[in-house]
């Protein structure tokens, strides 16, 4: 295989419909240009507003997903920059330069666009609620990737729904981004009847979930064709994989930290358990926790906080140095679409990300957590248990003055327009409508959806 074609194919720019004209003075490449029209987007502002760990938390040193997102485009810079390096060792050319960096740092920024209100429990009372309503005899004649679109809801492909259809600026291309950038976001580029294996069943990394609705099939369709994916990831995914792992591995700590949840005995202990101590690099690592803890400490400063955070310095190095040397160790077969596992599945690494693992979920058991997480899931069913009823009803649009013409006028006008207008009229109308109320619902912020749900139930007036 020759590489640096097989990079040409991958990083070929694109697009459903072809880009305006640029001016003379844009020297930006097609990537960094995608960035530009992200950046800018709305859908990128309410992430300020949507939970990481800390569901409706008024620190301002707690992550958001914005915060989180910002951090995971730029770690995935660096690792692109890495990688760019290491094409160009390998083809003799400079091509390829500024790409992979600006591309990882597009994916980084929307990679958790899709994610509904507080979090992963968020997406959990989606599926719970659908698994339950899809029973009723109304969707009999559904088929069963229909079903499982809505089951087995998952804020990446919603994600990726976002990026092909939901940013209305100008037509129904949404923010007509490059086919690289879209397909950078698929983790899982299986349907619904494809990917949600169980373990056993998986032939592949990909297997694990799903990565497009069937009201976007086509769309992924023609990026894989394009792309010459042949129903693979990008490569560019397993990069884009790890620096969102490194991300949020660490920073869970850092806020776990910061809101009480761990101690440095318990720090400590976890570390010491999981990493292998006759490895020189790991050993000076936890040697490293150590003297941060106890420098700052005799300086009378907050020394867990501080040390913690010093402390994602040397990890985060050890992180990226291991997914760099797996990366270029694997570069064939990565390019092949033949790799089939993580990045950070690597030893060193994978030790090290098995002790952050283990103290987020002590994290997790906070209690003030877990009474948020709570909270989210009433907001989410009870918002669901309003609006999927109307869905039924033919006074379920603007000219009506029912109470289903009301609820109907409630959703955005954004969402609304998409829906008159770009719908797939070969697809079943109630299927098009349920996916109008999970897509008004998953792209709230958290605190409008509480407000949202108070009014409609009287609890604010």
């Amino acid at each position: 295989m020759n590489i640096e074609s097989r990079w040409s194919e991958l990083l070929s720019p694109l697009r459903f419909r072809d880009p305006s004209k640029r001016p003379d003075f844009d020297g930006r490449n097609d990537f960094e240009q995608d960035y530009g029209r992200l950046i800018f987007s709305s859908s990128i502002r309410r992430l300020q507003d949507k939970t990481q760990v800390f569901p409706l938390d008024k620190s301002d040193f707690i992550r958001t997903r914005l915060t989180h997102s910002l951090e995971v485009s730029s770690l995935g810079r660096s690792l692109g920059q890495s990688a760019e390096r290491e094409l160009e060792r390998r083809c003799s050319t400079s091509k390829f330069s500024g790409q992979l960096s600006s591309l990882l740092a597009s994916a980084g920024l929307v990679h958790d666009l899709g994610n509904p209100p507080f979090g992963h429990f968020g997406e959990t009372a989606i599926q719970d609620f659908f698994n339950k309503e899809l029973q009723t005899v109304r969707y009999e004649s559904w088929t069963d990737q229909m079903k499982r679109d809505y089951i087995h809801f998952d804020g990446n492909v919603q994600t990726f729904r976002i990026l092909t259809k939901l940013h209305f600026f100008k037509d129904k291309f949404s923010y007509n981004l490059s086919y690289p950038t879209l397909s950078s976001i698929i983790k899982y580029p299986r349907n619904s009847i494809n990917g949600n294996q169980d373990k056993l069943k998986r032939k592949s990394i990909s297997d694990k979930k799903y990565g497009y609705f069937l009201s976007e099939e086509n769309e992924y369709k023609a990026i894989d064709k394009e792309l010459k994916l042949k129903g693979e990831r990008h490569p560019i995914v397993f990069l884009l994989e790890a620096s969102d792992d490194i991300a949020y591995s660490i920073a869970d700590i850092e806020d776990g930290v910061k809101a009480g949840g761990l101690d440095y005995e318990t720090i400590l202990e976890t570390f010491n358990s999981n990493l292998d101590l006759n490895d020189s690099t790991q050993s000076e690592l936890i040697q490293s926790l150590e003297e941060f803890y106890t420098e700052f400490k005799e300086k009378d400063l907050d020394h867990l906080n501080l040390a913690v955070q010093r402390f994602r310095v040397p990890a985060q190095r050890i992180l990226i140095e291991s997914v760099v040397q797996e990366f270029n160790n694997n570069l064939e077969e990565i390019s092949r679409g033949e790799y089939n596992k993580e990045l950070l599945k690597a030893p060193r690494a994978n030790q090290i990300r098995s002790a952050f693992e283990e103290l987020a979920k002590i994290v997790f058991k906070n209690k003030v957590i877990i009474k948020r997480e709570v909270t989210g899931y009433k907001v989410i069913q009870g918002l669901l248990n309003i609006y999927i009823p109307s869905c039924y009803s033919d006074n379920f649009n603007y000219q009506s003055k029912t109470l289903e013409g009301r609820l109907y006028k409630t959703i955005s006008s954004n969402y609304r327009y998409i829906y008159e207008n770009f719908k797939d009229k070969s697809i079943d109308e109630k299927y098009s409508r349920l996916q109008l109320v999970v897509d008004f619902i998953s792209g709230m912020t958290d605190s409008y959806a509480l407000k949202l749900y108070q009014e409609l139930t009287g609890i604010r007036v």
